[in-house]
């Protein structure tokens, strides 16, 4: 696992009525503050990324769909620098929150077939000059999405 990488399991409540799929509670140790939540809906084999905060750092779930998330630690300070890490969420078996620190690069692509939903909550609001964006082919990340 990457330094500072957290994945943790949620619980799922689900009945002939439908689910409720818990996500992040302002107790929970991954939980730092609120600044803004979103979705980010992900077509198939879409890949979108790579996305870097210099500030900010996101809890990710996927309560539709599945999606690959690749992880790349490029910190001079850190004990993982140079680890690329491969993550899969989903709405089954791999329903679990991901806490990503600041300053650590990632990438997502949607498996599913047709769609998938990605949601997010950062403990900052959305700023331009927080973050930096690469194209997907960048040398700059040892990771090839071909």
């Amino acid at each position: 696992m990457i330094e500072g990488v957290q994945l943790k399991n949620l619980p799922k409540y689900i009945d002939s009525r439908g689910a409720v799929f818990k996500y992040l509670n302002s107790d929970s140790s991954n939980f730092k503050s609120f600044g803004e939540a979103y979705f980010s809906i992900i077509n198939e084999g879409v890949v979108k990324g790579w996305k870097f905060h210099k500030q900010a750092s996101q809890n990710l779930v996927v309560p539709y769909g599945e999606v690959k998330i690749i992880l790349f630690d490029n910190r001079i300070d850190s004990i993982t620098k140079g680890t690329i890490q491969e993550i899969i969420l989903n709405d089954s078996d791999k329903y679990k929150l991901l806490s990503l620190p600041c300053n650590v690069w990632y990438s997502f692509r949607c498996e599913s077939n047709n769609k998938a939903i990605l949601a997010n909550i950062s403990n900052m609001l959305y700023d331009p000059e927080e973050s930096i964006t690469l194209p997907i082919t960048t040398k700059e990340i040892p990771y090839d999405w071909s």
